[in-house]
């Protein structure tokens, strides 16, 4: 009895590692624009994707207030890029801006899914 209880332990946790160890394809590979409306105008982003994660996004064109702006565009597109994942906290401060920004993220991200 005791050896299958181990036998059953053991095939368990086999199974957790290999399905901890396999990634879902997420993302279509490529280069994909998202668009939204921030505080003072819109905001557009150039997002970089593999089939896994995120790997690049670059502010194409904003008509922020600079001194927000700038704070807001180092702050975001890295912890989206860490995370994975648009849902992100905005900037304290920079509220208008920041939610923008990731909405235009959003955009750009939803054309890369996979449906």
């Amino acid at each position: 009895m005791r050896k299958l209880v181990i036998l059953a332990l053991w095939i368990v946790l086999a199974t957790g590692l290999v399905a901890c160890g396999s990634k879902n394809v997420i993302y279509k590979q490529g280069t994909y624009e998202g668009n939204a409306e921030g505080h003072i105008g819109p905001i557009k982003v150039k997002i970089v994707t593999d089939q896994y994660e995120i790997k690049e996004i670059v502010i194409l064109s904003q008509q922020e207030t600079p001194v927000i702006a700038e704070i807001v565009y180092k702050k975001i597109p890295p912890k989206v890029i860490k995370a994975n994942s648009s849902e992100v906290q905005v900037v304290a401060g920079a509220t208008y801006t920041s939610n923008g920004l990731i909405k235009a993220i959003k955009d750009g991200l939803n054309k890369a899914k996979i449906e």
